[in-house]
């Protein structure tokens, strides 16, 4: 029996998602594991019956989806943060940690003397050759690398002085471990080969408790079905109506997955608008012709392993990627034109508005009309079909380094 502790970043429940069916599956192998999450989501575990103990993270500092500049702002905060995972480490006493999209952790391990591995999406490693929403020649480019590369020399020199290190010349060399897991696959983010790198694909969880739904209902409706959701981290009611706008016009129902943001709750009566706070996917995908989302990868992975086309309105830039990424293998698409990034999802937003109804309409068909899009599609769920998942994940952490 090995121990583990895995602390994901608190920025989005995909991230706990991942760390709750990592935990379960290596539970199942016979080994004892811990979970540490912020204190936003302790309370949500304690009602599902779940034991996990409780971290500060950097990216309390301001709840942003995507690192800012405020993570990094605050020595004492940072300090904070490490101290309190070095006495969980102390306390647990694991044979491995494992961070994902965490950024401390590794240090913290390190000065304790534990190995540490780490869970993260290759676009947001610093050997990554994409630049973060802009596929290759596309204006703007050249303005989101050199605005991206300032704020990871940034972020890795205020983090590190703040814990008496050298500064880091790029903050993204802390998502690295001595084990590097990825839970995307080459097609979607190409990435050189790097030691100790190891794809996994994609993990999925199916705990959250799910809102009430007439499944049947919905699969006998006499329209194609739409599902919009804007994860569980950041959204906007005004685009969330926009966009049903639109795909009603264009003949579709929707079903409005809330992620648990309640103002995606509330709209106009329509009884092509179905909302649930929080949709079971791996129940309503089978049945859905489309998604419309934020970009995010867990997201983005389960539409695609059901065969079903993606559209991303993006609200920070790693989301933005994906939906780059999804051109590529001819799969879906932005829906909003590239955009550098100023630490604000009001640039998406106010390129969305910049489409107006008609526009976002044309969007939305031209991206349908992709060339071989059903023979894309299944082409890449057979991608992640074969792809290990949580199991490679265990099978490494039980391996040797």
């Amino acid at each position: 029996m090995l121990r583990f502790l895995i602390v994901p970043s608190n920025n989005s429940l995909s991230h706990l998602g991942k760390a709750l069916a990592l935990e379960e599956a290596l539970v199942r192998r016979g080994h004892k594991v811990l979970v540490a999450v912020g204190e936003a989501h302790a309370p949500r575990l304690r009602a599902m019956g779940r034991r996990a103990a409780v971290l500060p993270d950097i990216q309390e500092a301001d709840g942003g989806g995507f690192p800012t500049p405020a993570w990094f702002r605050n020595p004492e905060h940072i300090r904070a943060c490490v101290l309190a995972e070095r006495q969980l480490l102390r306390e647990f006493r694991p044979d491995r940690a494992l961070g994902i999209f965490r950024f401390t952790l590794g240090l913290s391990a390190r000065m304790e003397g534990i190995p540490c591995d780490s869970l993260i999406c290759a676009c947001m490693l610093p050997e990554s050759p994409e630049v973060l929403g802009f596929a290759a020649d596309e204006p703007g480019l050249e303005e989101q690398r050199a605005m991206l590369q300032t704020f990871y020399r940034y972020a890795g020199s205020r983090l590190s002085r703040s814990l008496g290190l050298e500064p880091l010349a790029d903050i993204r060399s802390l998502l690295h471990g001595e084990r590097t897991f990825l839970w995307d696959v080459p097609e979607f983010a190409p990435l050189p080969e790097l030691p100790q790198v190891k794809r996994v694909g994609p993990l999925s969880w199916r705990g959250w408790p799910p809102s009430p739904l007439d499944l049947e209902a919905l699969r006998k409706g006499p329209e194609p079905l739409a599902v919009l959701s804007f994860g569980t981290c950041v959204g906007s009611a005004e685009v969330a109506e926009q966009v049903i706008g639109a795909l009603r016009r264009l003949g579709y129902r929707v079903l409005v997955a809330a992620g648990g943001q309640e103002a995606l709750l509330e709209g106009p009566p329509d009884p092509g608008v179905i909302r649930a706070a929080m949709a079971p996917m791996h129940q309503i995908l089978p049945m859905a012709s489309l998604m419309v989302c934020h970009g995010g990868q867990m997201t983005v992975f389960e539409a695609l392993g059901h065969r079903v086309p993606v559209l991303v309105i993006p609200f920070q830039p790693e989301q933005a990627q994906n939906g780059v990424a999804l051109e590529r293998i001819g799969c879906g698409g932005r829906l909003v034109p590239p955009t550098p990034y100023v630490f604000s999802q009001g640039v998406y937003l106010r390129a969305l508005g910049g489409l107006g109804p008609k526009g976002l309409e044309r969007a939305i068909r031209e991206r349908l009309e992709t060339p071989g899009l059903a023979g894309s599609l299944a082409r890449f769920q057979g991608i992640l079909a074969s792809s290990p998942g949580v199991a490679g994940i265990c099978e490494g952490l039980e391996g040797p380094p």
